[in-house]
């Protein structure tokens, strides 16, 4: 049966924003938000630039709220955005050194975040854990078709006994048993 204290996306979004809102109370006296600490981690871990789309997919941020992200960190001198010459519609994001060094700061006290709360697993069954999780996302992709199709839908409410007996058939057969229940 199911139950919304034990489904899977309440559990993990349950520890998704614990995590978040703890790393975030940490980040926030260097400035950061988590979802620009995402930007950071992001683009660290690529070592190359990226169109906002890419780093879009990357963190699941939405393109518009990270343009505005972007540019709000372009202004504090964490990374630069350029148009490059042979795609003026793309913009390109690359971190500064000031933003590549706060990102080299940060990413290890996110890997302590990530030790803590796999508290006694082994590196092993972490690893599997991850591997799962990865596994679960591409899964969502067959649900995304399936909303997209429109195959997914709220059912209509239950109706209740009182509601299915004003119908007329309903009325029908209780008057046809209490006929005959009274001729017996």
């Amino acid at each position: 049966m199911y139950r919304f204290s034990n489904s899977l996306p309440y559990l993990l979004a349950r520890l998704g924003v614990r995590m978040g809102d703890l790393f975030a109370r940490v980040i926030r006296h260097e400035k950061l938000t988590l979802p620009m600490y995402r930007v950071l981690a992001a683009l660290s871990e690529q070592g190359h630039p990226l169109r906002l789309g890419e780093i879009a997919e990357l963190t699941s941020a939405d393109v518009s709220t990270l343009s505005r992200i972007v540019a709000e960190m372009s202004r504090a001198g964490l990374l630069t955005r350029d148009r490059p010459e042979n795609d003026q519609r793309s913009l390109q994001v690359v971190l500064t050194p000031k933003g590549a060094e706060l990102a080299a700061r940060l990413m290890p006290l996110a890997a302590y975040y990530e030790e803590i709360a796999t508290g006694s697993m082994s590196a092993k069954e972490a690893a599997e854990l991850k591997r799962v999780l990865v596994e679960l996302y591409k899964n969502i992709d067959r649900l995304e078709q399936e909303v997209e199709a429109g195959l997914i839908k709220v059912p209509p409410p239950a109706r209740s006994k009182e509601a299915r007996d004003e119908r007329p058939e309903a009325k029908a057969r209780t008057s046809q048993q209490r006929g005959k229940t009274s001729r017996k």
